[in-house]
């Protein structure tokens, strides 16, 4: 089970059982879809599926945590959050999404700080990398991403299999010393490029 976390405004816990329907409903948002590699048109039983089989298979296997992001303790999901490890240790990549009626208004910001530090933390995930992959054109995520700390990606120019299209995708790392100097104020993080076939993750939300 995900660390429970809290920041000012959110709580961020397991998603569970009763998250469905708000899953099903944020889903449904255009963004949402066109960002993320998610089933589209997105249905009752693909938001069944992420509670029931997805959350718990990463919480089982050690592979990936899921937060869902609350506005107050057993409210409503408006978001998540998820940090998956990469073969290299002490690595993760990082993917978000937030419902489009709860942007704009920092949220997710406030959330991931919260994750950044829980992630490098001695006690949480004791991580020393974070990345973060979006498909190219996705500013609001790559103005997240820059505000969180991270920086682009050298690497020479990928693609990615999105729903059968080859798209290209930017990617950038965050490391520990990055994460303590940086303070989440909005900019934009100049397009990067992405890892060999790395799935973009992170979705529009700030």
């Amino acid at each position: 089970m995900a660390a429970t976390l809290h920041t000012d405004r959110l709580v961020l816990d397991t998603p569970n059982g009763g998250d469905v329907g708000a899953v099903l409903e944020l889903c449904q948002d255009p963004q949402i879809q066109r960002w993320l590699p998610i089933a589209s048109p997105f249905t009752q039983s693909d938001a069944q599926f992420f509670i029931d089989s997805y959350v718990p298979h990463g919480e089982a296997s050690g592979a990936y945590t899921t937060w869902a992001l609350r506005l107050a303790e057993e409210a409503p999901l408006i978001g998540s959050v998820e940090v998956r490890l990469d073969e290299a240790p002490a690595s993760a990549s990082l993917g978000c999404w937030m419902g489009a009626p709860y942007r704009g208004l920092g949220l997710m910001t406030e959330a991931l700080s919260a994750i950044r530090a829980y992630a490098f933390a001695p006690d949480g995930l004791a991580l020393t990398e974070l990345h973060w992959h979006s498909l190219a054109g996705n500013r609001a995520s790559a103005a997240l991403a820059g505000a969180l700390g991270f920086i682009r990606d050298a690497e020479g120019p990928r693609t990615f299999d999105f729903r059968g299209r080859r798209r290209a995708v930017w990617a950038a790392t965050l490391r520990p010393r990055a994460a303590e100097l940086s303070e989440p104020e909005p900019g934009p993080l100049p397009p990067g490029e992405p890892r060999p076939d790395a799935p973009p993750r992170a979705a529009t939300g700030s």
